[in-house]
C-alpha cells in the first residue's frame, strides 16, 4: 500500500515514453490516443510554476497554522513532553490531510502534497526526538530519525525526502567518525565507500520493473552519490574540511596527511567517471566526471596559480567553446553509440526496459525490430530526460 496509485505511476511513466516516440513519428495520433485508453493516468497534472508556487504557499500555510496553534496552547508548552506530543499529532493531522488530497483530488508531486509531506515528517521527526535525552551525540539523533525518512520515502517517493535522507545519512558518518581519534583521517574514505556503494545500489534496482515507483528517487540517489564522491576525494575540499575541524586554526591550512594520495583521487576519480561513462554510455557518469575535471583543475590552480583568475577562465571559457564546436560537428554523424542529435530527434533511442516496449508494442502494432528500436541499443543523444541507452 503507498500514498500514490502505482497502476496510474507505472501507466504515467509508459505514456510518457510513448508521447516521445509519437513526437518521432514512430506512429501516428490515433494510436498514441489508444495507448492512453489502455493505460489511464489519473493523476490531476498542473504547470511547474504553478507547483512551486503552490508549494511555497502550503509550507507557509502550514507554519501559519502551526504558530497559531501554538500560541494557543502556549500555557500548555510549559510542559516538554506536551510540546513533543504536539509536533507529533499537527505532524499527523498533517499527513491525513496530505492523504486525503493525494485520494481525492487525486495529486502527484503537485506542490501542495510535496509541501505537506515534508511538513508532516519533519515535525513528527522533531515530536519523536524531543522524547529523547538531549545531550546523546548528533549522529544519534540522526539514526533515529533516518529511519522514519526512509519509511516516508518509500510510502511517497517522495524527492525531497530522498535529499533529506541522504543528507542526514551524510551527517550522521561525519559526526560518528569523529567520535575515533583517527576518525578525521579516515573520513574521507568511508564517504567515498559509502558514495560509491549507494551509487550501485541505486543502480542496480533504477530499471526494475517492480520497483518503478522509485525510480526517480533512484536517479536523484545516484547524481547525490557522484557528487558526494567528487567532493570527498577531492584534494582541496579534504584540505579545508580538515583545517576547519581543528581546535587551533592556524592562519593558513596546514599540509594534510596522504596529500599526494588525495592529489592522484582528484584526478583519477574523474578519469575514472569518464571511461565508465563512455563504456557504459551513461550521461551521469560523463556529466559529472566533466564537472570533476573542472574541480580538479580549479583545485590545481588554487595551489599552483601561474596565471591571473581573469586569465584561467578567459582560457577555459575558450577551450570549452572550441571543444564543444568541435564535437557539435563531429558528432552530427553517431559515432561509437554517440550523437549530437537531441533525445527528441533520435529515431534509434531506446530508454526505458523491455516491458515498456513490449507494451507499446501490443496496444500500436509498431514499433518492431523494423524501426531500429532493438532493446540495449542506441545512440546517447542530447539533453532529454534519459540517462542511458
Amino acid at each position: 500500500m503507498k500514498a500514490y496509485n502505482e497502476t496510474w505511476v507505472r501507466n504515467k511513466h509508459i505514456t510518457e515514453q510513448a508521447a516521445r516516440w509519437q513526437r518521432q513519428g514512430l506512429f501516428d495520433e490515433a494510436k498514441m490516443q489508444q495507448i492512453r485508453e489502455n493505460y489511464p493516468v489519473g493523476f490531476h497534472e498542473s504547470n511547474g510554476f504553478i507547483e512551486i508556487g503552490l508549494f511555497v504557499f502550503s509550507i507557509v500555510a502550514v507554519s501559519g497554522g502551526y504558530f497559531l496553534l501554538a500560541t494557543l496552547l502556549s500555557k500548555l508548552f510549559e510542559v516538554d513532553l506536551f510540546y513533543h506530543f504536539f509536533n507529533i499529532g499537527f505532524g499527523s493531522a498533517i499527513g491525513f490531510l496530505a492523504g486525503h488530497l493525494i485520494n481525492s483530488r487525486k495529486h502527484y508531486r503537485a506542490g501542495i502534497d510535496n509541501a505537506l509531506i515534508i511538513a508532516a515528517v519533519a515535525l513528527v521527526i522533531v515530536g519523536v526526538i524531543g522524547l529523547f535525552p538531549n545531550n546523546m551525540p548528533l549522529w544519534q539523533y540522526c539514526f533515529i530519525g533516518l529511519p522514519m525518512i526512509l519509511l516516508g520515502v518509500w510510502y511517497y517517493s517522495d524527492l525531497l525526502l530522498t535529499l533529506v535522507a541522504f543528507g542526514t545519512l551524510t551527517v550522521a558518518l561525519f559526526d560518528f567518525m569523529l567520535e575515533f581519534s583517527f576518525g578525521k583521517q579516515l573520513l574521507p574514505f568511508v564517504l567515498m565507500g559509502v558514495s560509491a556503494g549507494l551509487y550501485v545500489l541505486a543502480r542496480l534496482y533504477e530499471d526494475r520493473d517492480e520497483l518503478v515507483y522509485w525510480r526517480d528517487n533512484f536517479i536523484l540517489l545516484e547524481w547525490l552519490s557522484l557528487s558526494l564522491l567528487l567532493i570527498s576525494c577531492n584534494y582541496y575540499a579534504v584540505r579545508e574540511l580538515n583545517y576547519w575541524m581543528m581546535d587551533r586554526r592556524p592562519a593558513e591550512a596546514p599540509e594534510i596527511t596522504w596529500a599526494g594520495l588525495f592529489w592522484t583521487l582528484t584526478i583519477a576519480v574523474p578519469v575514472l567517471l569518464f571511461y565508465l561513462g563512455f563504456r557504459q554510455k551513461e550521461r551521469p557518469l560523463l556529466i559529472m566526471s566533466a564537472i570533476g575535471w573542472g574541480l580538479a583543475l580549479a583545485t590545481w590552480r588554487y595551489f599552483h596559480p601561474l596565471f591571473s583568475l581573469e586569465v584561467y577562465l578567459a582560457v577555459n571559457g575558450l577551450s570549452l567553446i572550441l571543444v564543444a564546436v568541435f564535437l557539435i560537428r563531429y558528432l552530427r554523424v553517431p559515432r561509437a553509440g554517440f550523437t549530437d542529435r537531441p533525445d527528441e530527434d533520435s529515431p534509434n533511442q531506446f530508454l526505458i526496459n523491455a516491458e515498456l516496449l513490449a507494451s507499446v508494442q501490443a496496444t500500436s502494432g509498431h514499433l518492431g525490430s523494423k524501426d531500429g528500436m532493438r532493446f540495449g541499443e542506441g545512440d546517447f543523444g542530447g539533453g532529454g530526460s534519459g540517462d542511458r541507452y
